[in-house]
C-alpha cells in the first residue's frame, strides 16, 4: 500500500519535464501524496465518539432526537476498534453486536479515506474549485465500482457489498483533505435502504508532540423505501495516541491520587455470584435524559452486604460498576436501562452481569411503585420508560438481579 500513489507521483513528475500535464492531475496528484503520506504517519490512536441519533418520518416532517451514543474509537494498525468509555479493553467485534437497534456506521474514523486514497479503486473527475470554509477547495468525484468496493451495508438481517460515488474537497494551496464524501450505489431491494450518504469533515488535532489530519467529524444519512431517514451527527474528541498491548483502560485516577496497580488488584479474591442473586444499591450520581448518552458510566454503592452459604463475599459499601446501555427517546416517552459489571471492595472484586430489576426511588418523596406510577413511570424486564425527559436524582437506589449472561 505504501507504493500505491508514490508511483503515480512520479510519473506525473516525470512527464512535467516533457510536456505540461493538465492542471488537474498536478492537483490530484499533490493531494494523494498529501493524503497518503497523512495515513502512513498517524499513529494508533483514540478518540471520543459522540453520536445524536436523529429520525425524520418522510422528507416533509422534522429530525427528532432519537437517542446519543458516547463510544471510544481506535485505529490500531490499520483497524477500528471500538469500546464504552471505562471499559478496560477495546472490543475486536463488529460495532453493530454493541448496538441494539438504530442506524450505526463504521468508516468514518480511518477506513473511507483509506479506501478512496489507498487503493487503484476510485475514478477521479475534477469539478473545479470552490469555497468551503473559509477557504479555496479544489473538488474531485469518484466512483468505485461494486466489484473494486469494500463498501458493506446490512439491515433487517441482509448484507451486502455495494460500488458507491462521492467527492473530495481539498486545501488550494495545502492540499489537505477538508471533506470526504461517500454515497452507496445500487442497494440491493431487500436491505430496504433507498439511498445512504457519508460525509467527513477534516481537521488538524495534536496527538502527543505532534499535529496530525483527522476526521472531527461526519454526518450519516440512510434513506428507507419509504423515504424516512435516519441521521446520525458524530464528533470525534480528546483524541491521544494508543499504547498497550491488549488492554486499555480510561479510569481516571482519583484527584490527588494514583490509581491502583495491575499488582494490586490481582491480590484482590475474586468470586462469583450466582445467577437470580439481588443486590440493592444507591447511585452516586443522577441521570438526566437531556445531557447522559448509551454509553455513560454509572457508579453505585452496594447497600447490604453479600452473603452466600453464611460466607461475606463483599461488604456494605462496596463499589458497583455499570453503564447506560439504552436511553432511547420515542414520542412521549424515553427508555432507559442500566447494567453493571463489576463489584468491587476491599478485599475482594467479582466480574457479575446485573440487570436493572426496579427503581425503588426514583427521586425524592417517590418512594413507593404506586407513586412512580402516577409520575408517568412503567418498570419493565430491560429498565424503566417514563413520560417526558428522565431525571434521577443522586442518592436514588436500585434493586438489581445476577443474570448469566455476558455483560457486554
Amino acid at each position: 500500500m505504501k507504493w500505491a500513489w508514490a508511483i503515480p507521483w512520479v510519473a506525473v513528475a516525470a512527464c512535467a519535464a516533457q510536456s505540461d500535464p493538465a492542471p488537474e492531475l498536478l492537483k490530484l496528484a499533490h493531494i494523494k501524496l498529501a493524503m497518503v503520506t497523512t495515513l502512513e504517519r498517524q499513529p494508533n490512536y483514540t478518540c471520543v465518539q459522540e453520536v445524536e441519533r436523529s429520525r425524520r418520518r418522510l422528507p416533509r416532517k422534522r429530525f427528532e432526537l432519537h437517542d446519543t451514543l458516547r463510544l471510544e474509537v481506535a485505529l490500531v494498525d490499520g483497524k477500528e476498534m471500538f469500546a464504552w468509555p471505562g471499559a478496560r479493553k477495546f472490543e475486536q467485534t463488529d460495532l453493530t453486536q454493541m448496538i441494539a437497534g438504530g442506524a450505526i456506521g463504521t468508516g468514518d474514523f480511518a477506513l473511507h479515506a483509506r479506501a478512496v486514497f489507498q487503493s487503484r479503486a476510485p475514478v477521479f473527475d475534477y469539478r473545479g474549485g470552490e469555497e468551503m470554509r473559509g477557504r479555496r477547495v479544489d473538488r474531485f468525484d469518484f466512483r468505485v465500482t461494486q466489484l473494486n468496493s469494500g463498501y458493506h451495508i446490512r439491515s433487517g438481517g441482509h448484507d451486502a457489498v455495494v460500488g458507491y460515488h462521492g467527492s473530495l474537497w481539498a486545501d488550494a494551496v495545502s492540499h489537505q483533505l477538508v471533506r470526504l464524501e461517500v454515497n452507496a450505489d445500487d442497494i440491493p431491494a431487500e436491505l430496504g435502504i433507498r439511498e445512504a450518504r457519508d460525509v467527513m469533515d477534516y481537521d488538524r488535532m495534536r496527538i502527543g508532540e505532534s499535529d496530525f489530519l483527522l476526521p472531527s467529524g461526519s454526518e450519516l444519512t440512510m434513506t428507507d423505501l419509504a423515504g424516512n431517514e435516519s441521521r446520525n451527527r458524530t464528533q470525534f474528541k480528546g483524541c491521544r495516541q494508543y499504547s498497550g498491548e491488549s488492554i486499555l483502560t480510561f479510569d481516571t485516577p482519583p484527584e490527588g491520587g494514583t490509581a491502583a496497580s495491575p499488582d494490586e488488584a490481582r491480590k484482590k479474591e475474586t468470586f462469583e455470584l450466582p445467577p437470580d442473586s439481588t443486590l440493592e444499591v444507591r447511585l452516586l450520581q443522577g441521570i438526566d435524559s437531556t445531557r447522559a448518552a448509551t454509553g455513560d458510566a454509572i457508579d453505585a454503592v452496594l447497600e447490604q452486604r453479600v452473603r452466600v452459604k453464611g460466607r461475606v463475599l463483599v461488604e456494605k459499601g462496596a463499589k458497583v460498576s455499570g453503564r447506560i446501555v439504552r436511553l432511547e427517546r420515542e414520542g412521549e416517552w424515553t427508555w432507559l436501562d442500566l447494567r453493571f459489571f463489576e463489584i468491587e471492595g476491599n478485599a475482594s472484586r467479582a466480574a457479575i452481569s446485573a440487570r436493572l430489576d426496579e427503581f425503588m426511588l426514583l427521586a425524592p418523596g417517590l418512594q413507593s411503585r404506586s407513586a412512580a406510577n402516577a409520575r408517568g413511570l412503567v418498570p419493565w424486564r430491560d429498565g424503566i420508560r417514563v413520560r417526558g425527559p428522565i431525571k434521577v436524582f443522586p442518592g436514588s437506589h436500585v434493586r438489581l438481579r445476577i443474570v448469566p449472561e455476558d455483560p457486554h
